[in-house]
């Protein structure tokens, strides 16, 4: 589900940059045909990539936001999280005096 989210991004993404790069080429053309001086052509652009920009923003925000509650959704921890259990199993482990995990039950990655 994240994958397919992700994709979903990367597809919105290429669209607004392909949208832009579209909105450049017909100034462009403009420009080129008389029908618009270059000033208010450079003045549209900026405008637009402006704009693409902060939908881009939004955008993500949006896919973050809808990947998290997904993963909320089906329990499952963020990288962050666990990395913050692993260093409080290392302080705890240390303030035991270096116990070892295995000792109390706890599986480990190691082989044995």
């Amino acid at each position: 589900m994240v994958d397919a989210l992700r994709k979903l991004l990367l597809a919105g993404l290429g669209t607004l940059d392909l949208t832009e790069e579209k909105a450049k080429a017909i100034f462009n053309d403009l420009v080129a045909r008389g029908e618009l001086n270059e000033k208010d052509a450079r003045e549209l652009v900026s405008g637009w990539a402006k704009r693409a920009s902060e939908q881009r923003e939004r955008l993500q925000g949006d896919v973050d936001q809808a990947v998290s509650k997904a993963m909320t959704a089906m329990g499952l921890a963020r990288r962050s999280e666990v990395e913050a259990l692993v260093a409080r199993i290392t302080e705890l482990e240390q303030k035991l005096g270096g116990a070892d995990p295995g000792a109390a039950g706890v599986p480990t990655n190691q082989p044995s």
